[in-house]
């Protein structure tokens, strides 16, 4: 049966299903996906056995199970509504997120999306490999501040799409390497600077400054800039250690920019980073 519901054409609809581990805490994480992919409604979980396992321990098969039972209930819903579209209504434990349609031409791109979009917790190994970001540090977490920031940018001006995960050459007739935004006018990569991960996050960075220093001296853009995500000072989650070691990491990324004359936008939020672009793109 074709499916009647106001999607547009084209776009795939979908939306996450979240769990709340404990109930009342508000506390929730993404555990699958319902979505409709050549006219048939599906239902896949992707959190990640480990998780469960970690929370549960022995008994984590019967979270797994509920899990099931609660995706098998919207599946059903679905099939029998022929639409997500409206169906708001908790479900055997879970809880649906905001209804959402997303261009993909695979059902490994709806859920990849879904999973960098809201869950670090995915099973990501399960999706194709194509199209993912070149980057020295293929953290999923950078993976997803980069696809929030497209997502962000894209609602307010749509125009700016068909620049992100672009690419542009490092040396001359040299291979592409892909950007998280590469338009005529500026060229910009992600990286996130996080407490547990610094110094990961502080070659990320140094690898992404020294791709900018190049394609903006083969390309000649010279608005270039790293846009890099990092907790706020007044974060009481993290230590003065970390703290200490952080705003130190900050100025050597910041000395090394400026010493190839790039410059290091750091950024505490997507909408910080999404009006940033916006603010590089218009220049």
């Amino acid at each position: 049966m074709s499916i009647n519901s106001t999607h547009q054409k084209g776009f795939i609809p979908w939306r996450a299903l979240f769990w709340e581990p404990v109930s009342g805490t508000g506390e929730r994480m993404m555990v699958g996906v319902i979505y409709c992919f050549n006219d048939e409604w599906k239902t896949s979980r992707i959190l990640r056995d480990d998780i469960l396992d970690s929370l549960y321990g022995k008994s984590s098969s019967s979270a797994k199970n509920m899990i099931e039972f609660g995706l098998s209930l919207y599946l059903s819903t679905a099939k029998a509504t022929n639409e997500i579209k409206f169906l708001d209504t908790p479900m055997a434990g879970l809880m649906p997120g905001p209804y959402r349609e997303t261009v993909a031409s695979s059902e490994s791109d709806i859920l990849r999306t879904a999973a960098l979009m809201h869950s670090s917790l995915a099973k990501l190994d399960i999706f194709d490999a194509e199209e993912e970001f070149d980057s020295p540090q293929p953290e999923e977490v950078n993976r997803r501040f980069s696809t929030e920031i497209r997502e962000n940018v894209t609602s307010k001006r749509p125009e700016l799409h068909q620049w992100f995960n672009k690419g542009s050459p490092l040396i001359t007739n040299g291979s592409i390497v892909k950007f998280g935004f590469c338009s005529p006018s500026a060229l910009i990569h992600f990286s996130l600077l996080r407490p547990v991960t610094q110094s990961a996050s502080v070659k990320d960075a140094r690898a992404k400054l020294w791709e900018l220093s190049r394609a903006s001296d083969i390309s000649g853009i010279k608005n270039a800039a790293l846009i890099t995500a990092m907790p706020n000072e007044n974060d009481p989650t993290i230590g003065p250690k970390q703290l200490e070691q952080l705003l130190k990491y900050k100025k050597d990324i910041e000395d090394e920019a400026d010493a190839v004359n790039m410059r290091l936008h750091a950024v505490y939020n997507v909408n910080e980073a999404s009006d940033k672009l916006i603010e590089m793109a218009a220049a």
